[in-house]
């Protein structure tokens, strides 16, 4: 298992959601990659302060004792990850954003915070974990009974039609999913090297979270909105009557412009 494979897994591991056998090739990636393991632990860490002020999510907790637990938690990850005489790396990054992290919680207040992580794990982790389990298990979507049930029923119900192939990837695949409460068709795109996810489902039936209003971007006609955060990036926009999200974990793929769906005439 290389570095990329263990960090895909990272938010898995984290929650306890991984396979055993996963769990075990991570395990072994960790015992010998330093970088790897100061990553992990760094977020095992953010991660277990998150839950912990959601916990209280209804009660406001006082400044001074936040802004204590929080810089308690960044020393301990500084003596405990990098030494005096080490030099910086690019592991050093995560903590100086958790520093940053840090000072503007105590200028806003911890309820304004926790509200902001509790609407990212509410919003976005659910579809990103769909993303997720369908990258690592493409060939999960290669019933093509299945696929074509799927794609005939978003022509007859919503009039889109998905091209087969576009911008360098083939449609692997697609089923029907329950996300977020919502029934969603989703659709696997890949080339071997890249995958990405395409879910669709009526646009009266998703309310957009209201941060993304603040990312809209207009391109051959379409209004792009998009979240951008490590574990995935995804592109919402309407096509007619559908709501569609694409969803990738290369940041550096050209999302806003992968649009395979087309309206039937």
């Amino acid at each position: 298992m290389n570095c990329q494979e263990a960090l895909d897994l990272l938010y898995e591991i984290i929650d306890k959601e991984a396979s055993q056998i996963d769990t075990q090739e991570v395990q072994k990636h960790l015992d010998c990659c330093q970088d790897c393991l100061k990553k992990f632990q760094l977020e095992e860490s953010l991660q277990a302060l998150v839950k912990e002020k959601l916990k209280a999510i209804s009660d406001i907790p006082r400044i001074d004792h936040l802004k204590a637990k929080v810089l308690s938690k960044l020393e301990q990850i500084d003596v405990t990850y990098f030494r005096p005489s080490e030099k910086a790396t690019p592991f050093r990054i995560p903590s100086v954003a958790l520093a940053a992290a840090a000072s503007f919680i105590i200028l806003i207040g911890a309820a304004f915070w926790g509200k902001g992580l509790y609407n990212h794990y509410t919003d976005y982790i659910p579809i990103e974990r769909a993303h997720w389990a369908a990258a690592k298990n493409v060939d999960g979507f290669s019933d093509a009974q299945k696929t074509a049930a799927v794609l005939a029923g978003i022509g007859s119900n919503l009039g889109l039609n998905l091209a087969h192939d576009f911008k360098g990837l083939s449609l692997r695949g697609g089923q029907s999913e329950e996300i977020k409460g919502v029934n969603m068709a989703h659709f696997v795109y890949g080339n071997g090297q890249e995958t990405v996810s395409v879910f669709v489902l009526p646009a009266n039936a998703f309310t957009l979270p209201e941060d993304l209003m603040q990312t809209k971007v207009y391109l051959n006609g379409h209004c792009y909105l998009s979240h951008n955060c490590r574990g995935c990036w995804l592109v919402f926009h309407e096509e007619g009557k559908a709501m569609i999200i694409t969803a990738t974990t290369n940041h550096a793929f050209g999302l806003t412009e992968f649009n395979p769906a087309s309206n039937i005439i």
